[in-house]
């Protein structure tokens, strides 16, 4: 069943040869990077603004695994309603979802609405990203899925790198405004504020779209009722094909699981890890991230050249393991310079194939499982959410940091073993998922 004939964002047709972006693309682009530098205010202070409001760490560690919990326990009710939703739809409403989470937090800081903010925050992030690979697959040809995918990974990132950077001075001016302390709750909240502002705007891209797709709906009253239970239908023939036929799937869902298990013990506290270990400033933080991102940002545009060099796969696996060194070194540093320097190379190699592994697993799925294949591999890379930050906050207050670069870096050691071993080894490969 072709789910784009199905969808209320057809493709654009006579593109095929073209690897240039058609409209809904560079919209859903503007969208991604509007939101991306709003939430990357909320990601930079996040941790910090717990803290201040009077939290222990150990609820800090709690916030962040309701997070995932909430995304896991969602994935497959959200999963349902993309078949009865349009994908520019369903990524608005997680953009909806996420600006309420956050204005939440800045508005009623209590445990409880903290905890709701926070499940918020996950269900919004896992829509988007259980809708934004599928849309990308719509509105891309096979020329330009390449470059699709890895723009978007840039924006993502690289925009993460510039919100951060525009971010770090946020709590002081707001402190300067209403004489309070720079990093007071009431400055984080603030910042908080803006952001909120930021991740609503970025709905407007997605509300042009249909403006701009030729749509030819004779009898929508009847007709999309029709369409939502063919897509249901084409939904339910791809879980009992992935059911009859697993391996492939598990295939590609082991190694995004083993990164996240590594990632979700210490990647959320990197900016606790260069506070505490060196005494950075808000400011100096927000330099720091906003390098990682622009760093691998820049990388992820030069994925595809790689890739076309040296194979997807190849370009995947060669630039995960150049990467592990700089992770580790990035522990043991002994000044702020060589921990900078280890961070910037370690999230630009580690990050450059991300969007070349997605397209990967997409151009081997049957259209049909596409949306549900990705949502499996959002639930892969979250899984290790479910419990990681609350461990990790444990081994902070008991351990410190050291036993978290320790485990990271063998999780992400097997983790490209595995893509080694069933991708790119001789007589390698992986059959049709779906």
């Amino acid at each position: 069943i072709d789910m784009s004939a199905i969808d209320d964002d057809v493709v654009i047709p006579n593109e095929v040869a073209s690897n240039s972006l058609s409209w809904p693309a560079r919209l859903y682009l503007l969208h991604t990077a509007l939101l991306t530098t709003s939430l990357a205010i909320v990601g930079l202070f996040f941790n910090f603004t717990i803290l201040a409001l009077g939290f222990p760490l150990n609820f800090l560690g709690l916030i962040n695994t309701v997070s995932f919990v909430v995304s896991a326990v969602l994935g497959l009710p959200l999963l349902w309603l993309l078949a009865y939703l349009p994908l520019r739809l369903a990524l608005a409403s997680g953009a909806l979802i996420q600006g309420f989470g956050v204005l939440l937090i800045a508005v009623w800081p209590s445990p409880t609405t903290i905890l709701i903010a926070s499940a918020a925050l996950g269900a919004g992030s896992v829509l988007f990203e259980m809708s934004a690979a599928p849309f990308m697959m719509q509105h891309s040809t096979a020329a330009s899925r390449d470059r699709l995918f890895s723009t978007n990974t840039a924006i993502r990132i690289g925009l993460a790198g510039v919100g951060s950077l525009l971010a770090g001075p946020l709590p002081g001016i707001l402190a300067g405004w209403w004489a309070v302390a720079p990093q007071s709750a009431a400055a984080y909240r603030g910042t908080f504020v803006l952001a909120a502002a930021g991740v609503l705007v970025a709905i407007v891209p997605l509300l042009l779209i249909r403006s701009h797709v030729a749509l030819e709906r004779p009898n929508p009253t009847t007709e999309q009722h029709v369409f939502s239970e063919r897509k249901v239908s084409a939904a339910s023939v791809s879980w009992r094909a992935l059911i009859q036929n697993p391996a492939p799937l598990l295939k590609v869902l082991l190694s995004p699981a083993l990164i996240s298990i590594g990632a979700a013990l210490l990647i959320p506290y990197l900016n606790l890890f260069f506070q505490q270990r060196f005494r950075v400033p808000d400011t100096m933080l927000g330099f720091i991230f906003a390098g990682l991102g622009v760093s691998t940002g820049v990388a992820a545009l030069l994925a595809p050249r790689l890739s076309a060099r040296v194979g997807q796969m190849a370009t995947i696996v060669l630039t995960e393991v150049l990467a592990i060194p700089f992770l580790m070194l990035l522990g043991v540093a002994p000044v702020l310079g060589i921990a900078v320097g280890a961070a910037l190379v370690r999230a630009a190699l580690f990050n450059m194939g991300a969007p070349l592994y997605d397209a990967f697993a997409m151009e081997h799925t049957s259209e049909a499982a596409r949306p549900t294949v990705m949502a499996l591999m959002s639930a892969a890379y979250s899984v290790g959410y479910l419990w990681g930050p609350l461990l990790s906050t444990y081994i902070q207050v008991h351990y410190g940091f050291a036993p978290l670069f320790l485990i990271t870096t063998t999780c992400y050691i097997v983790a490209v073993g595995i893509k080694y071993w069933f991708f790119l080894r001789p007589r390698a490969g992986i059959a049709v998922i779906g």
